[in-house]
């Protein structure tokens, strides 16, 4: 149930308090996720009329205004419009120049009677939107084309105030408000396009086709769901009755791009690290880059007034070369280096319909797909050149692969507008996405792809052993035709009634993931390591492991040892989701309006049988908003919210939760090593196991299932102000307070309190699961209790209940705070320029990220380790991963004159939080290797080593408009103009597997910045 807060009754106190006194009122507004709003009074309303014009498009509404002289135009396209005032057929009064922006409002109101005898032209609207109180930015296609980033909604998402960039492992994706990168909501034209596999990143467009965006940090109403970070919300362009074209052609070079930092070892200064500590891990200042891109778009009338296209494709292409191994790696010689060819490939098709003043159809046509292809071959670590080619060169081709390449999907929707009256206006929408997943390889050598791959580090090396590796691959494999698809459908109703915006919508959407997962490349690994001492036990959380001493031979009396690792988890995937919303949009008075949502989400996942295993049904969010016009002519804003969100699990959680999933070791010491990488004279520590079920077959999905599970949710409130110093001159500020109330995670460690509950009850459990290898990991709510259904006789049909306390499973509440606090400074688009200037101090802590972990870049998407065991959660609370305390942020442009135009855009940002994560300093544990709050057997607290270095950027342009040719530009885009490469993340693993031995790549940094380049383009626009 949702809880009040303190804060959230101080919010309805004091902004019901300030709308005491006022009196006059004016319609209340509704904004849609693809439309605006235009709103208004007119005076001496009796026989007049307001016209609403698009001249672009000849979109035209008119509208009757109430006896109060109140007119409302909701689900208004996005466009210029003039607005005039009618009456006996002649225009009395006008103005022009009202720019609707997607989930804006814009008030134009005619109140001066003696001035609607004639026509009045203003081309100027009021530069604070008074009619919502959601916190974010909006930039038009002017501002993108104009400002100095790169092009890709990634980058946009980077202006917002409290965004962050998500780890690197990520793919790119973004920290919106203190959430996991995989919480976000991504919407074009009103269709979510959020991947659904993982939930990280989304399909997107060619740069140049979209017309609006915006990225909503907080406060969305109830018509937004499946968010607890942020909401990317974007329009695309349209044509109009004039034809249109242009073409784009770009180039980055890479003589102009500068080196990139090589990657060393840090100093551990631990015994053993000797050899490594800060010496080279990995060369990357022979590393080379260029793009290009080119880009086209036609737009106009197939029937003027009627009927219209917009059709944009562009193609990136990204041709480097780099040294692909670390020095350690007994694999460089034959495969450390690697050519790689890039290509994203996007089109966008709109076609918009105007069937009637009232009726419209759009339909558009998406499509997004990177693809990579890379040649790999030897690099001589000694001498630091590339080697000839050799017969054991390989080849690899991949598409939408998301450790490879962007991951984007073809797209297909309808979408209806209706005015079916002056006040009841619906939409309804149907589309669909599908994502293509490729992999394919071409190896060279007599054994091919077929091979184990072997993974040892320095330490773990034997004197006078050859350790080969024969696997050229390093990440998992996708299995053959993996896709995801999508087909959603929504509905949406507005209603105006008297002071009230009345909305209702609903939307469901189904999505599916087949051939989801992954598998070892050559179906396994081989790790060689060793321990500080053979008489240690090894074997990870294996009960009655034998002692590496126990092995024959002088390696394993030395304490050298190995590790088989199996993995695979190749299965289809399913997710429903469905919602339904009310909002009251209440222009409580003149000046105050109140809007009060309520929106109810459920969530299913299903195995690859279709067969549910994680469901919450009915999940209510309401939602709280209020702004007050102070002056009564929107030169100031106060305004606040609140309100709780939830986000559903994406559909790979079934893939290693639900499916039939093999995660299998065996430990062993072994007398030498084969030519294949495989050990010789071994001796088995352990049989093969999985420490948490996962063994091949099929999982039980009712013992999957527990009881009355909550969604993913959070609390959130904000309190925020806007102010017009002038017509060119906006400040504001607003304070952020988000709060983690459940998550869902897997959790692997009950399997003692079923059986202390069977060996109380006198249950038999021979033919448990949980007797043999362990019980499956199951997802719960951590910190909450749990009751599980229990299949202690093994026939999956009779199944027993057991609850087990949140104290007895031994989990501290899940907490996520995020408070922020951030101001602005804002000089719209007039007198030839526009810049913003922004502070947000933020801070974010707790002892779990949300559904994903960037301490170790964990893919596993709302399944990962965290929660497992109640050991990995200890010492957990502290400054979270996305923190970022101080973060400043500068973009703007300005017209130099009609030839030249100069832009920036600046980022401070104080760095990362650091943590240390080691072995669990005494036996037994959960065998989670590094994985645990300890470092050199101490207690470390999340984020307690510090912070990585502050993140400063400047990116600068310069565009050149030649008067020979009309809308021809040049143009110069310099990234990094001072080229600080900044390291974004590193190695916080400081043991080595399940030892105590010092990992020599603890501190190493894994990515940095990306290095100063240069990029020259091209354009020209031409409108028939």
């Amino acid at each position: 149930m949702y809880k009040k807060t303190a804060l959230a009754r101080a919010l309805a106190l004091a902004l019901g308090g300030a709308a005491l006194g006022l009196a006059v009122q004016i319609p209340a507004q509704a904004q849609s996720n693809a439309t605006g709003t235009i709103y208004g009074q007119v005076e001496s309303a009796a026989d007049s009329t307001v016209l609403l014009e698009n001249s672009a498009t000849g979109f035209k509404r008119t509208l009757s205004p109430d006896a109060q002289g109140r007119y409302q135009a909701t689900s208004l396209p996005t466009g210029v419009y003039k607005v005039s005032v009618m009456r006996n057929g002649a225009v009395v009064s006008s103005r022009e120049g009202i720019l609707v922006q997607v989930g804006k409002g814009n008030e134009v109101s005619f109140l001066d009677g003696a001035k609607l005898e004639t026509v009045q032209v203003i081309g100027r609207a009021k530069t604070i939107d008074v009619s919502t109180a959601d916190n974010g930015v909006s930039f038009t296609a002017k501002q993108l084309d104009a400002l100095p980033i790169q092009k890709t909604v990634e980058a946009v998402m980077q202006l917002a105030p409290n965004a962050t960039r998500g780890d690197s492992r990520y793919n790119g994706a973004a920290s919106l408000g203190g959430g996991a990168a995989s919480e976000n909501s991504f919407y074009i034209n009103g269709m979510v396009v959020t991947n659904p596999n993982t939930g990280l990143g989304a399909s997107s467009l060619p740069f140049g086709a979209i017309e609006q965006m915006q990225v909503i940090t907080g406060g969305f109403g109830a018509e937004f769901g499946r968010s607890m970070g942020g909401v990317v919300n974007i329009i695309t362009k349209s044509g109009s009755n004039d034809w249109a074209a242009g073409t784009l052609l770009s180039v980055a070079p890479n003589a102009l791009r500068s080196r990139a930092k090589d990657i060393n070892y840090a100093v551990t200064g631990k015994p053993g690290n000797e050899a490594t500590d800060g010496k080279l891990f990995r060369l990357q200042d022979q590393n080379t880059q260029s793009e290009t891109q080119m880009g086209a778009y036609v737009g106009g009338p197939l029937i003027k007034d009627k009927l219209f296209m917009f059709v944009a494709a562009d193609q990136k292409n990204t041709n480097s070369s780099r040294v692909d191994l670390p020095t350690t790696s007994v694999s460089s010689g034959k495969w450390g280096w690697a050519e790689r060819e890039d290509k994203t490939t996007r089109y966008l098709g709109k076609f918009d319909w105007n069937l009637h003043e009232d009726h419209r159809l759009e339909l558009t046509l998406i499509g997004d797909n990177s693809t990579r292809d890379r040649k790999v071959s030897g690099f001589d670590y000694p001498t630091l050149t590339r080697k000839g080619a050799q017969a054991t060169d390989f080849s690899d081709h991949y598409k939408n692969e998301f450790n490879q390449t962007p991951v984007g999907s073809d797209v297909q929707f309808l979408k209806y507008t209706g005015n079916l009256s002056n006040d009841l206006t619906l939409t309804a929408m149907y589309g669909q996405t599908k994502t293509e997943k490729i992999n394919t390889f071409a190896f060279g050598g007599p054994t091919g792809g077929s091979q184990y791959f072997v993974d040892v580090n320095p330490a773990g090396t034997a004197p006078g052993v050859v350790y080969n590796n024969p696997q050229p691959l390093l990440n998992n494999v996708l299995p053959d035709g993996s896709v995801d698809k999508t087909k959603s459908f929504r509905l949406d109703l507005e209603y105006k009634l008297g002071q009230h915006s009345l909305r209702a919508g609903m939307d469901v959407n189904r999505l599916s993931s087949l051939n989801n997962g992954d598998i070892n490349p050559g179906a396994g690994t081989y790790r060689y390591r060793k321990l500080a001492s053979a008489g240690d036990p090894t074997g990870g959380s294996f009960p009655g492991a034998k002692l590496i001493s126990e092995g024959p031979g002088a390696l394993a009396a030395a304490g050298y040892y190995g590790r088989e690792f199996n993995f695979a988890s190749v299965t289809n995937a399913y997710s429903d989701t469905s919602a339904w919303y009310l909002e009251d949009k209440f222009q409580v008075s003149k000046n105050f309006m109140l809007g009060l949502g309520l929106r109810s989400e459920s969530f299913q996942n299903k195995n690859n049988e279709k067969e549910v295993f994680l469901e919450q049904k009915n999940q209510l969010s309401p939602r709280l908003a209020a702004t007050w016009d102070v002056n009564g002519d929107a030169t100031l804003k106060v305004y606040g919210s609140a309100g709780r969100y939830s986000v559903q699990m994406p559909t790979h959680l079934a893939v290693r939760g639900a499916g039939p999933s093999s995660f299998l070791f065996q430990y062993f010491t072994y007398t030498g090593v084969n030519p294949d990488g495989s050990p010789q004279g071994r001796f088995n520590l352990t049989p093969k196991y999985s420490p948490d079920g996962e063994d091949g077959s099929k999982k039980d999905r009712q013992t999957l299932m527990v009881d009355n599970m909550k969604p993913n949710s959070q609390d959130e409130i904000s309190f925020g102000f806007e102010k017009a110093l002038s017509k060119s001159f906006n400040i504001g500020g607003k304070v952020t307070y988000r709060r983690l109330t459940s998550t869902i995670d897997d959790y692997c460690g009950y399997g003692d309190a079923l059986q202390k509950y069977a060996d109380d009850h006198k249950i038999d459990t021979k033919n448990w699961i949980g007797s043999g290898s362990g019980v499956l990991c199951v997802p719960f709510n951590p910190g909450e209790d749990a009751t599980f259904n229990v299949d202690y006789a093994g026939t999956r049909s009779n199944y027993t209940k057991v609850t087990v306390s949140a104290k007895d499973i031994g989990f501290d509440k899940p907490k996520r705070t995020f408070f922020a606090f951030d101001v602005f400074a804002e000089h719209p688009l007039s007198q030839g320029w526009y810049g913003k200037l922004s502070y947000a101090y933020a801070d974010s802590k707790g002892n779990t990220e949300g559904q994903t972990q960037s301490d170790v870049g964990q893919t596993d998407i709302g399944e990962t380790r965290s929660w497992d065991y109640a050991d990995l959660m200890e010492h957990s609370y502290g400054p979270l991963p996305n923190s970022r305390k101080h973060s400043f942020k500068a973009y703007g442009f300005v017209q130099l004159n009609d030839m030249w135009q100069l832009g920036a855009n600046a980022l401070l940002a104080s760095g990362r939080p650091r943590s240390c994560s080691g072995s669990y300093p005494s036996k037994p544990n959960s065998g989670y290797d590094s994985g645990y709050h300890y470092c050199d057997k101490l207690p470390s607290p999340r984020g307690s080593i510090g912070n990585l270095p502050w993140d400063k950027r400047l990116d600068v342009n310069v565009v050149f408009n030649p008067p020979v040719l009309k809308g021809l530009q040049l143009r110069m885009d310099v990234f990094n103009v001072l080229n600080n490469q900044i390291a974004q993340n590193v190695d916080e693993a400081y043991n080595v597997g399940t030892t105590f031995t010092p990992n020599p790549t603890y501190g190493r940094v894994i990515s940095y910045t990306e290095p100063r380049y240069l990029k020259f383009s091209v354009q020209y626009d031409h409108k028939f």
